[in-house]
């Protein structure tokens, strides 16, 4: 199933992003970080809620939807839930396993992961390797 059937049949819903100055969870004062757009992202699934802040680069002009949103999360928790910890992850996407920056980065994606996990329960396998993603 596509990502769109996966959202509309769990029932997956997402309030309107709130535009922020900054994403906390990026390392670094580089011209990418202040060029980007951010939002924080409230997603929702029945009684269950997460908080993502998500980043832009400046090429994007309209919003992103859940759909996009959903699609980039849920890569991010794949290569968590591939890797067999930081270094096995750093060498998968190419990081420094001595770097702060990408430490924090490996953290953020393992607490997103975690958040997927919980609003997803047994669907959150099917989501990130059943479901066609973007």
């Amino acid at each position: 199933m596509k990502i769109g059937e996966f959202i509309k049949s769990r029932k997956v819903r997402m309030d309107a992003p709130q535009y922020v100055d900054d994403n906390p969870n990026m390392a670094g004062d580089d011209d990418w970080k202040r060029t980007a757009t951010h939002w924080k992202c409230i997603i929702r699934r029945g009684n269950k809620q997460m908080t993502v802040y998500f980043s832009q680069g400046s090429a994007h002009t309209k919003e992103s939807t859940l759909t996009d949103i959903l699609d980039c999360i849920a890569s991010d928790a794949a290569g968590i839930d591939n890797a067999s910890g930081f270094e096995d992850w750093c060498s998968e996407y190419g990081y420094d396993t001595d770097s702060r920056k990408a430490e924090r980065t490996y953290n953020v994606c393992v607490k997103q992961a975690e958040a997927l996990k919980r609003m997803f329960g047994e669907d959150f396998k099917t989501l990130l390797y059943d479901t066609e993603r973007m």
